[in-house]
């Protein structure tokens, strides 16, 4: 038996034909009913795993609760030919980062892949490859809390019912929405809701990231503010709504709020 570059056996013409059963099962396993083909397998890692030859052209698995990578070798170590096409699925909590190696140059914007997230690596030159991001949709959550409930509290807090709250795995990057129907019962009193991020990333709730209401006295305000947040930790991050008045006058009550965040990579 011969084998490919890629490492899959064929049968060579100083074959016995006693070997051809074997050869010609393993090439019909790549092959569906329709005479499509279906791949090389996939190699199932649950740790940060480092490239080898035989994963060419098959799909690398990573299943990890933390944060992880997979890292690129350089041509010295692994000599992938040009051309070379490796696919990486997440499938666990972590994020799945893909890294170069020392001496080598993925072209393209890489992104922490979230839950169920996959991306392509293709091998373009001696040590660079492409990235092609992420397939489907970008992960996303929202939450929301009817109930009308109030603070008096003069810097970020928890309302009687906290939050709302999501938690989803982000890149360095996401989109925050939050939404509520926001009213202070004194003239030019303020009712002010932000967020707070916390687990891969901890970051406090803070005004430049917040949704103000300042009127006549139980002026509604309903209404959306969206913050795009860069800076984050790629991993599991959770997102909760914090209310204050800022200054002390009146009383900030808060209905109808939600929160939602949606990834936007790395």
């Amino acid at each position: 038996m011969a084998t490919t570059t890629y490492g899959t056996p064929y049968v060579s013409g100083t074959d016995l034909v006693a070997n051809w059963p074997a050869a010609s099962l393993t090439v019909a396993n790549s092959i569906d009913a329709a005479g499509y083909y279906v791949g090389r397998g996939i190699n199932a890692q649950t740790a940060s795993y480092t490239g080898v030859l035989t994963d060419a052209g098959k799909t690398v698995t990573m299943t990890n609760a933390s944060a992880n990578t997979f890292t690129v070798p350089a041509n010295s170590s692994v000599a992938y030919p040009t051309g070379t096409r490796i696919n990486i699925l997440n499938l666990g909590a972590g994020a799945c980062t893909p890294t170069a190696g020392a001496g080598v140059t993925i072209s393209g914007t890489i992104t922490a892949l979230a839950t169920n997230q996959f991306a392509e690596l293709i091998k373009t030159g001696t040590n660079t490859w492409s990235y092609m991001p992420p397939g489907g949709f970008p992960a996303s959550a929202t939450e929301y809390v009817g109930t009308n409930q109030v603070t008096t509290s003069t810097s970020y807090t928890d309302l009687a019912t906290a939050g709302p709250a999501v938690t989803i795995t982000t890149g360095t990057k996401a989109l925050i929405i939050i939404t509520a129907s926001q009213i202070n019962d004194a003239a030019n009193g303020y009712s002010d809701m932000s967020f707070a991020v916390s687990g891969a990333t901890t970051v406090a709730a803070s005004t430049d990231r917040s949704l103000v209401l300042r009127a006549s006295a139980s002026a509604t305000l309903m209404a959306s503010h969206s913050v795009l947040m860069t800076g984050l930790t790629a991993g599991s991050n959770t997102f909760t709504a914090k209310y204050s008045r800022q200054d002390a006058v009146g009383n900030a009550y808060f209905n109808y709020r939600r929160i939602s965040v949606i990834d936007m990579g790395s």
